[in-house]
């Protein structure tokens, strides 16, 4: 049998990415809330042409790309969850691709050094562990809330462009300005280079000072652009943002940082008791817990245990074989006489030698390590399930633990094990995926806000206050035939002003029974406002 093609190994992961994704793209009620369905209306708004949003609707430090990117689609096939969805599918697709052809040698750049040992069949299982995690974490990978699969995208597009400084800077400019957790990967290609002894040569510096000053320059761009921009829907600026929201991302970063010792060690324990377990999908958990409308469970109770093995072996096996490689290296190159040292020095690496096998692969690693630091010390030691998506990093870094030990195993026993182990990581989250797919195919769930929106619609209401989490999901679902202003943390505040507007004929969406309401659906009541 002929050997797969490059090409066909591509075709095949994109084929398991659109699988995995295909409840969370065309089953619009599986996985939407509030804050997707505001991107949602920035896309649509661009879509007409009646807003320009340069940020995040309401906020001024996280660049809107995934309205931007929808809008088109929207364009031609009309605002909807699936076209909202659609452009993130298509960079996960992009993330999968770019991950195999690294792992399997394709690279662009003048520095070189992607080169691994892998074969297709090894690079594609290393992906795995982005191509088919469980199904909270795909879901995280396709929400449309300012910015969880971009940083992924953007660490690699690095990598591929990190010999051509100034599209290196574009991509960390925008990067950094979508999602702050690009910079990782720049300062993953800086300690790299530091550790070979080529940072600080005249070219490298050059190199670099384009490159951050090419960031600068987006940087100061969009800053500019943000003047004229919608900033809280059409017809508003910058002006109707609240001065608490308009700090720029820099600002935003420095407010988070944490130097709480005891806070960043007891998140330390918690990384590797809750965040790993949820984040690879095998602790028993209800795919409720992420707003999934399902009465699926991914994990099961036990298989956290999985982590441990599918980690440790590959890190200790690493570890053992660099000490391997450096003593014999060193025990080679020693003189045996006075007429072999000048040989022998001759053959010493040099700081411009090529990069070893494992480059690419390392630089996965070593950008999950930094995103894991700054998750720490982000978050001051407060990791939980909520916050899971400011830490999406570890899933990157296990494709280049996977690949990286792939390239280096020596022994059959110890390589079959945990291949075993972490095929039985991918089995657990395909099994969910397996369950919630056959669920929507036969009994798809009907959520409650669906039911409050035709409960609204066979009423003939057009206007409406409500919390948050309720306001904008209806608005954006019903694709702004029923408006419903938010009580709660304004982001359009074009909707408040037209529902103050029409107060008089406006109902209250309520979670609670009220004087004089009604029921609209056993979850929610009309009210008066």
């Amino acid at each position: 049998m002929p050997a797969m093609t490059r090409g066909t190994w591509c075709a095949l992961l994109a084929i398991i990415v659109i699988a995995r994704s295909a409840v969370f793209v065309f089953w619009p009620g599986s996985h939407f809330d509030s804050d997707q369905a505001v991107t949602g209306l920035m896309a649509k708004h661009l879509s007409e042409l009646r807003a320009f949003p340069v940020f995040w609707y309401g906020q001024t430090y996280m660049l809107g790309v995934e309205a931007w990117l929808a809008a088109p689609v929207m364009a031609v096939a009309g605002p909807s969850v699936t076209a909202l969805k659609l452009p993130l599918l298509a960079i996960n697709v992009a993330v999968a691709w770019l991950l195999f052809l690294g792992l399997t040698g394709v690279h662009t750049g003048k520095m070189g050094g992607s080169r691994t040992a892998l074969t297709p069949f090894g690079a594609a299982f290393a992906t795995l562990f982005f191509v088919l995690p469980a199904p909270i974490t795909a879901a995280h990978f396709l929400t449309a809330n300012g910015g969880n699969v971009e940083p992924a995208f953007y660490i690699l597009l690095l990598w591929f462009a990190r010999g051509r400084p100034v599209l290196l800077g574009a991509i960390l400019g925008i990067g950094f300005l979508n999602r702050e957790f690009t910079i990782y990967g720049a300062a993953a290609l800086l300690l790299m280079e530091a550790a070979r002894r080529t940072l600080f040569t005249r070219a490298r510096i050059v190199g670099w000072a384009g490159t951050f000053g090419t960031a600068a320059g987006v940087w100061i761009l969009i800053q500019g652009l943000r003047r004229i921009s919608s900033a809280a829907g059409p017809g508003t600026s910058i002006a109707d943002i609240s001065t608490l929201l308009a700090a720029n991302n820099l600002v935003q970063v420095a407010e988070r940082l944490c130097l709480d010792g005891a806070a960043i060690a007891a998140g330390a324990g918690r990384l590797l008791t809750v965040h790993w377990p949820e984040l690879f999908g095998l602790e028993s958990q209800p795919l409720t817990d992420f707003g999934i409308e399902s009465a699926v469970r991914q994990g099961w109770s036990g298989a956290e245990w999985l982590l441990l093995p599918a980690v440790l072996i590959p890190a200790a096996r690493i570890l053992q074989l660099r000490r391997r490689d450096a003593l014999d290296g060193a025990n080679s190159q020693l003189p045996t006489s006075n007429s072999q040292l000048t040989t022998s020095n001759s053959q010493l690496p040099t700081p411009n030698s090529q990069p070893p096998a494992h480059t690419f692969p390392a630089y996965l690693v070593l950008t999950a390590t930094l995103s894991v630091a700054g998750y720490l010390v982000g978050r001051c030691g407060g990791i939980d399930f909520y916050t899971m998506r400011y830490e999406l990093l570890s899933v990157l870094g296990a494709v280049g633990l996977g690949g990286w030990y792939l390239s280096r195993e020596t022994s059959r026993p110890i390589r079959i094990l945990w291949t075993a182990c972490c095929g039985a990581v991918f089995a657990t989250a395909a099994f969910a995926h397996g369950r919630l797919l056959t669920e929507y195919l036969t009994r798809p769930p009907i959520g409650a806000k669906h039911e409050l929106i035709l409960a609204l619609e066979s009423r003939g209401v057009r206007y409406a206050y409500a919390d948050y989490w309720t306001a904008y999901y209806v608005t954006f679902r019903t694709r702004e035939r029923v408006l419903v202003a938010s009580t709660e943390v304004v982001k359009v505040r074009t909707h408040n002003n037209e529902v103050d507007a029409h107060r008089a004929e406006a109902i209250l969406i309520s979670r609670r029974p009220c004087e004089g309401g009604e029921p609209l659906t056993p979850a929610f009541w009309a009210c008066r406002p």
